[in-house]
């Protein structure tokens, strides 16, 4: 069954969907996978990597079966594959290297008959010969890799094929998909450091078939959430089984780039002309929630770029659109999930404006948590575990149903801190000041995990860390506050989220309910010095 399962998976994949599974099998077989992703400067290789004796191999993705017409139809990019040197710096002093083509059905006769051919001319002028690899080949290098990791109960089985099924129009439900990745990564045996690896390699081959409707769909947002964890959950289990980070590194970097690459197809849509105006009816709160995460993932691909040393080159269309969407009150702080994307239009602001705009961003959305949150108020802002979805659905409850079931919450909020002490870094001591007394109030609620890696986690147990609450001093000293917010607590954080600003960002982003001041205050100095 698990055979027809992928088998199934395989007819239904884009090429996008199935290039991260087809490169964890080359780092199965002791290849070094170098690149992997579609790009206009790609030359037909979607994939390059370099083998243990040194050769180079570079393979192209198609999907489905492929006929003559089909192979005439890709012909340039198949020239391309062959013809064209690779270029990429791990890659230096070597004129051949290996094609594949990779399709994810079968070729007709007529097509193989004329590939050859190709080959022939290309072997008399020395290049090396097209080496296909077909579906069946890929059915069976994926069922071997995810052998003894299915899941077994019920439960498990209902969650993972929930999600295989899932209307992709709709959220990635994630605790479930937290459940199945969880479910491979993570077990109470020990394991050999082999066997850990195994389940790692795994991790991704689960995650392409969870996330395979979302792609079929071009639902990029929830594929960058699903490739974020499954990134978190894979660093989270190779350090508690302290592997070496060469052994799990190429691994937590296809997940990483997965979601890359999406957040980038994500970006260029948003910038398009229009696109984010609603094509027909919508409600208001659920059109600038969209606006919101999309304003938010614009701003941190402009800060991915300028950490690479690079500008993208639709950055002034991307500044102008979200300056319009914030002069036109677009975005809905529809809970404090939405603090991240507010985060990331404020570092990105700070590196393209020479004023305090950002500032106000800041300043705004620090009052209006203050307010929500506040004694006096209620009902209080949804917690950071509700997704932009889960918080519109209970503020519609609410309004349509007469719903109270925030309305005696706390008056608590997870990501004032951190934003506090990003606006005592940047000296706003006398607006602080002004709304000190609502700030006070207000208790700061913080997830302490019992080890730094536990923070990588969606869920915590009882085991794995604490919620800690206080309150600001009445009155402050600001010196005191200073000092707390300059001091570093880098010590307090995994390596993997210290070593990777790309993985970093996406983590904060998509974990919500870790927007950790430790995290910011690490985020805000990086980006100072991009």
């Amino acid at each position: 069954m698990n055979e027809r399962l992928v088998e199934d998976w395989l007819t239904k994949a884009n090429e996008r969907s199935f290039q991260t599974p087809f490169a964890q099998s080359l780092l199965a077989d002791g290849m070094q996978v170098v690149r992997v992703g579609h790009s206009p400067h790609e030359h037909g290789k979607d994939i390059i990597a370099i083998a243990s004796d040194g050769g180079t191999h570079a393979y192209q993705l198609k999907t489905g079966d492929l006929d003559l017409k089909g192979l005439e139809k890709h012909h340039s990019q198949i020239v391309a594959l062959v013809e064209s040197a690779v270029d990429h710096p791990a890659v230096t002093g070597q004129s051949w290297h290996h094609p594949h083509l990779v399709i994810s059905g079968t070729m007709s006769p007529p097509a193989a008959d004329r590939l050859r051919t190709y080959n022939a001319g290309w072997k008399k002028r020395r290049y090396n010969a097209v080496q296909l690899v077909t579906g069946s080949q890929l059915i069976a290098k994926f069922s071997k890799m995810a052998a003894n990791f299915w899941p077994q109960s019920p439960r498990d089985s209902r969650s993972f094929l929930g999600l295989y099924l899932a209307d992709a129009v709709s959220a990635l439900d994630r605790d479930a998909f937290v459940g199945v990745i969880a479910g491979v990564v993570a077990t109470e045996n020990r394991l050999t450091k082999s066997e850990t690896l195994r389940r790692l390699a795994a991790a991704n081959l689960f995650a392409s078939y969870a996330l395979a409707p979302f792609y079929s769909k071009a639902n990029h947002w929830e594929v960058i959430q699903g490739w974020t964890i499954t990134a978190a959950y894979i660093a989270w289990a190779a350090e508690r089984a302290r592997l070496s980070a060469a052994s799990w590194k190429a691994s937590f970097r296809l997940a990483v780039n997965a979601a890359l690459e999406a957040l980038s197809l994500l970006a260029s849509e948003i910038i398009e002309p229009k696109a984010l105006y609603p094509p027909g009816f919508e409600l208001d709160q659920i059109t600038r929630s969209r606006s919101t995460i999309c304003a938010g993932v614009v701003a941190t691909k402009i800060l991915l770029e300028l950490q690479q040393g690079t500008r993208w080159r639709e950055e002034q269309r991307a500044k102008a659109l979200i300056e319009d969407m914030i002069s036109r009150e677009r975005f809905f702080p529809w809970g404090e999930s939405a603090v991240p994307f507010f985060m990331m239009m404020i570092w990105a602001l700070d590196k393209l404006r020479a004023d305090q705009f950002s500032d106000g961003i800041l300043l705004r959305t620090i009052s209006i948590i203050a307010h929500i949150n506040s004694r006096l108020n209620a009902p209080k802002l949804p917690p950071p575990y509700d997704s932009a979805d889960e918080a519109n659905a209970k503020l519609l409850r609410r309004q349509l149903n007469g719903e109270k079931q925030l309305d005696t919450r706390a008056a608590a909020a997870y990501t004032l801190e951190p934003l506090v002490t990003i606006a005592a870094r940047r000296l706003w001591r006398n607006t602080l000041a002004s709304i000190w007394k609502q700030i006070s109030r207000i208790g700061l609620l913080r997830l302490v995990p019992d080890i730094p890696r536990d923070i990588l986690l969606w869920r915590w147990n009882y085991k794995s860390g604490v919620e800690q609450s206080r309150l600001y001093d009445t009155p402050q000293s600001w010196r005191q506050l200073l000092i707390e917010a300059r001091r570093s607590d880098e010590h307090l954080l995994p390596r993997v989220l210290r070593d990777n600003f790309d993985f970093a960002l996406l983590f904060v982003l998509c974990y919500p309910h870790r927007f950790a001041t430790p995290l910011i205050k690490y985020l805000d100095e990086s980006i100072r010095k991009i």
